[in-house]
């Protein structure tokens, strides 16, 4: 290498093109940060091209079929990551590169790589989102390096222009990742000119279609959900006279008011769009607000002759007592009613003594009718407690009747709620990627050792 030029394309002529190859193998997602839309991958970025400075006959040296050299020795393709993050564009490890006797270079460095990714929480937790990870070469047009996908088994290094292929990504030392699994990695070559100049620009777009893992988010943010939402139906069944229908709903409330700052550390914070779950959240905070304001109606009808001391009306009365009542499958109004005895006029006949003593009879009739006068008192106030006690059930049974109307829409409204919501999982990213049924290998190295 003592004439090697590092500075200098390894091409015969200025014009000639040369043919790069490139993969790429993941071993690790490191972090989705969906807050600042950055991934972070640990990956093997492998180079491949030929050098035609570095031939030479094995049997003329021992048959030596394979050598490392520095990589800083060597003219390296200056591939970067168009999306980066962090601006670590080049490879910080310059590891050896190997070098065949047919001039083949491979040269596979080991990097972290921060990339750009647009983050759609739209479907959170059950959302999956499109990466990609964009390489080209910095200053080199397509008319000077023209670079491509390595393909298994086929060392022309070259493929068609927008072929995308079904696993781009290999994925051989993967360590899997406790929050994503990467379902899909496609890959595609394109052809981008610019205003500025009339050569063209290629670029391989390696596609990481992520999806979430949701037992964690299932466990500790649904399941809370959905029994705080069952507790809001429990405050139907609550009875009025019991008093505590809104502790419980404020209890709910304030359960849910300390639920919130937790989920807020979960939940992808954006102004673009709301969560999936954020739209649960919201729908059962609306649910116990409504509980709250059914509870203040329900115990106001309970206590409405107490408070108020007005009788019920009768197109109410038979309405929800003689209508709803059965339907609703509420207990006879017969349990609640109190018989309304009527005063009924009667003669009364004294019995006068023989001795016609008048001073006697005088006194004896005086008595009965001080009795007599005292059990009607009493018996008009007796009637006028039954016609009291009698309107206070009747709204009490009102009262009843309305919690179950709102208990049975509040079951219906929540189950429907629930599952509207619920059903909006994101559809599936990789139906946004026109794939092509193609397979994808591994590159074989040896195979360079009988070219040329």
């Amino acid at each position: 290498m003592r004439n090697y030029d590092k500075r200098v394309r390894p091409v015969y002529n200025a014009t000639d093109v040369l043919n790069v190859a490139i993969s790429l193998s993941v071993t690790q997602l490191i972090d989705v940060d969906e807050k600042r839309q950055i991934i972070t991958t640990n990956v093997w970025l492998k180079h491949e091209w030929f050098d035609y400075r570095l031939k030479w006959n094995p049997a003329l040296y021992d048959n030596i079929c394979i050598m490392h050299i520095a990589s800083e020795a060597l003219w390296l393709p200056d591939i970067v990551l168009y999306n980066n993050a962090d601006g670590a564009y080049h490879a910080p490890l310059k590891t050896k590169a190997s070098v065949y006797p047919s001039g083949a270079i491979v040269w596979e460095p080991p990097m972290i790589y921060k990339s750009s990714c647009p983050i759609n929480v739209q479907y959170f937790p059950f959302d999956e989102q499109v990466c990609s990870l964009k390489f080209g070469s910095w200053t080199h047009d397509g008319h000077q390096i023209n670079l491509s996908h390595i393909v298994y088994n086929n060392i022309e290094m070259a493929c068609s222009l927008d072929d995308y292929r079904m696993q781009g990504v290999f994925f051989h030392n993967y360590y899997p990742n406790g929050e994503w699994e990467i379902i899909r990695a496609p890959a595609k070559r394109n052809q981008k000119s610019y205003t500025c100049c009339l050569e063209p620009y290629y670029d391989i777009t390696y596609v990481l279609v992520l999806k979430r893992k949701t037992l964690f988010y299932r466990i500790h943010l649904i399941i809370p959900c959905v029994g705080i939402s069952l507790l809001t139906l429990i405050v139907f069944y609550l009875p009025s006279q019991s008093g505590e229908k809104i502790v419980l709903c404020i209890s709910i409330e304030l359960a849910l008011t300390v639920f919130f700052p937790l989920l807020a550390d979960l939940i992808p914070s954006t102004s673009v769009m709301i969560p999936l779950l954020g739209k649960y959240l919201l729908f059962i905070m609306i649910l116990v607000m409504l509980s709250i304001l059914n509870a203040i109606i329900t115990l106001a009808i309970y206590y409405r002759e107490q408070n108020y001391k007005k009788s019920m009306p009768k197109w109410m009365k038979y309405f929800f007592i003689k209508v709803l009542s059965p339907i609703l499958f509420l207990p006879s109004q017969k349990q609640y009613k109190i018989k309304n005895f009527k005063q009924k006029k009667r003669k009364y006949f004294i019995k006068l003594p023989k001795d016609n003593t008048y001073d006697i009879i005088f006194s004896n009739m005086l008595e009965k009718l001080i009795h007599l006068e005292e059990i009607e008192r009493i018996f008009s106030k007796f009637n006028k407690t039954i016609k009291k006690n009698q309107n206070a059930h009747d709204w009490q049974h009102v009262a009843l009747v309305f919690d179950r109307i709102l208990l049975f829409i509040f079951t219906i409204v929540s189950l429907t709620g629930t599952i509207i919501i619920f059903a909006q999982r994101t559809p599936h990213a990789v139906s946004q990627i026109d794939l092509n049924n193609l397979n994808q290998g591994v590159f074989n190295a040896c195979s360079y050792r009988h070219q040329h």
